[in-house]
């Protein structure tokens, strides 16, 4: 996903036809790549709807195209990661209409930070069954909660 300045968020890209989208994967399946519009009006009528409820940071509806993989150019991982002070890093995952930064929490961070999104956040354990010092956390944070943001992107050869 991007943010509303056009910075792309942590997820997988390429380029078809000169336009940028996401992919599912950065390895072609049975030589075509699954290109994803998350949310919004569909992009034409050769893609496919996918509803999504209830799945965090994503819209309810994504739209998919496969497409051959020799049309697909300039694969690469973005990673962006922030952090609300030291042992407290976040991964970015979206960002909502009033700038909210959907984040997951990045381990090693202490239970005890976790449990304080938890209770000052809403943010919610992956698994309730486990332990918080064995599961990332996640939710919703303002933009300016979250300092120090940096993307990194590494290009993907499937060659």
């Amino acid at each position: 996903m991007w943010r509303q300045d056009g910075t792309k968020l942590t997820g997988r890209y390429c380029t078809w036809q000169g336009q940028e989208y996401e992919v599912r994967s950065l390895r072609p399946r049975n030589g075509t790549f699954t290109l994803v519009v998350e949310g919004g009006p569909a992009p034409g009528p050769d893609w496919r709807t996918i509803r999504q409820p209830n799945q965090f940071a994503y819209p309810d509806t994504a739209y998919v195209r496969r497409v051959p993989a020799a049309e697909v150019s300039n694969l690469h991982e973005v990673t962006a990661t922030g952090s609300m002070g030291p042992g407290r890093e976040l991964r970015i995952l979206a960002e909502d209409r009033d700038g909210n930064l959907a984040v997951q929490s990045i381990d090693p961070m202490a239970a005890l930070y976790k449990r304080q999104l938890i209770n000052n956040h809403g943010f919610e354990p992956f698994s309730r069954n486990e332990p918080l010092e064995h599961v990332p956390v996640s939710g919703w944070l303002p933009a300016g909660r979250i300092r120090d943001i940096n993307v990194e992107t590494v290009p993907f050869d499937i060659g």
